[in-house]
């Protein structure tokens, strides 16, 4: 088969390929520079496999959607939703950037990175409208005047600095590590190209707004930030914060810019979606945890984390694994393949026939963790909620030697949003009868 030449290409030339989430190319050539730069990106995000021609690849996609630039090469990753249920999805709960006509003004020309940039950069002007969240902070300086405790240890080593010895108080201040993500968050979005200039305005403005917020540290984004009654008008907005430094990454290479990408991970936003939607419709009756870890075993040597733990006041009653995508996908029909109509996703599509043992085995890492989960909690049922698939599993299936039962359902984010909110009214009433 010939290889997609991407050869000799004039400096401002790019070449643009556009994929599916979880599909693979036809072999390209792209320069080593460029593969390079696309390595740079993380092989969890878009990985690059070999062929025949060792100047060529295929490029094969993940959970991860968006856009991939570095020199002389692009990849565009579309979602198989609609861009309004990525948005959707992304907004949660936030009523100014939820499904309806409000979604239409960014969603319209299909662009995941204006769209996806601007629910984030909604979100933190939503949380911050009403001023910057304040807190105390213990800081160390010199000061002329006495403020706070005056080190004496410090003084004694250093008795020449009398006149203005160091002191160590207690300020009241926005430069908090609430605000260091959220600025962090908007510093990626301003540094993304290809933004709308309503998007590019909106991002410049909010940046203001943390005029006294320092620079982040690195390390100390990694670090989670406890949720109090003080910070919580914050949660959703440090949620989103984290998906655009996550999915904005640009590289450095020799002084020069190897990479610029913004991926969404969807796999992670269509967890916080079913958590943030469960959560809504449970309450009070059930409290819904996210990334709730659990030990498997007696001695609590071997951990895992559930995607979702459904508690009421006894305890633990339901654990549910989210699954945006469920099993193998569509690979590129090569010539002379046979083809077959399988139902997948609420459409029949032409597919390529696969192995019924490696089927199994698809089904098999989906129900498995969350069987193993419900027994060391010692539960009747657990749950798998999933948004494609290319063959429905069985609504129910019954783990022989164990009392769990795994159960399994769709949600449809091709659906109208009535449509949608119908069918998560539905699973949580199903939720509701696992637990009892």
């Amino acid at each position: 088969m010939t290889a997609l030449a991407v050869g000799a290409l004039a400096p401002d030339e790019r070449v643009r390929l556009t994929l599916a989430e979880h599909s693979r190319s036809e072999p390209v050539r792209v320069p080593s520079s460029a593969r390079r730069a696309l390595f740079s990106v993380g092989s969890d995000r878009v990985r690059l496999l070999a062929t025949a021609d060792p100047e060529a690849v295929v490029v094969e996609t993940t959970s991860w959607v968006g856009t991939v630039s570095v020199p002389g090469f692009e990849v565009r990753i579309v979602p198989r939703v609609p861009m309004a249920s990525i948005f959707a999805m992304l907004g949660g709960q936030d009523a100014s950037i939820a499904w309806g006509s409000e979604t239409s003004d960014f969603a319209g020309d299909g662009e995941l990175l204006d769209g996806s940039a601007l629910v984030v950069l909604r979100a933190v002007e939503a949380a911050t409208r009403r001023g910057l969240l304040h807190g105390y902070r213990t800081r160390e300086e010199e000061s002329s005047t006495l403020r706070g405790r005056l080190l004496v240890d410090q003084l004694a080593r250093r008795p020449w600095t009398v006149g203005a010895p160091v002191c160590r108080f207690e300020e009241f201040t926005s430069d908090v590590v609430e605000n260091h993500l959220l600025r962090a968050a908007v510093v990626r979005v301003l540094g993304a190209p290809g933004l709308s200039p309503q998007t590019r305005r909106l991002a410049v403005e909010l940046l203001a707004r943390f005029d006294g917020v320092a620079d982040a540290d690195p390390r100390e984004l990694a670090l989670e930030i406890p949720l109090t009654r003080l910070n919580a008008h914050y949660e959703h907005a440090m949620g989103l914060a984290r998906l655009a430094i996550d999915g904005f990454s640009i590289r450095h290479d020799a002084g020069e810019r190897g990479a610029n990408a913004f991926l969404v991970d969807v796999d992670l936003v269509f967890l916080r979606f079913v958590a943030t939607e469960l959560r809504a419709r449970l309450w009070p009756a059930h409290r819904v945890e996210q990334a709730e870890e659990l030990a498997l075993d007696d001695a609590a040597s071997l951990r895992a984390t559930a995607d979702i733990l459904v508690r009421d006041a006894s305890g633990p009653r339901l654990v549910i694994g989210t699954r945006y995508h469920l099993g193998d996908d569509d690979v590129p029909r090569r010539t002379g393949d046979p083809l077959h109509l399988m139902t997948g996703g609420g459409r029949d599509t032409a597919r390529t026939p696969r192995d019924p043992a490696a089927a199994v085995a698809n089904d098999a890492a989906a129900f498995f963790p969350v069987m193993v989960q419900a027994a060391s909690l010692d539960l009747d049922a657990a749950l798998v909620v999933y948004a494609h698939a290319r063959r429905r599993p069985a609504s129910r299936i019954r783990m022989p030697a164990t009392r769990a039962s795994v159960h399994s359902w769709h949600v449809d984010l091709d659906a109208s949003w009535r449509e949608l909110s119908d069918g998560l009214d539905d699973l949580a009433a199903h939720v509701r009868r696992l637990c009892g």
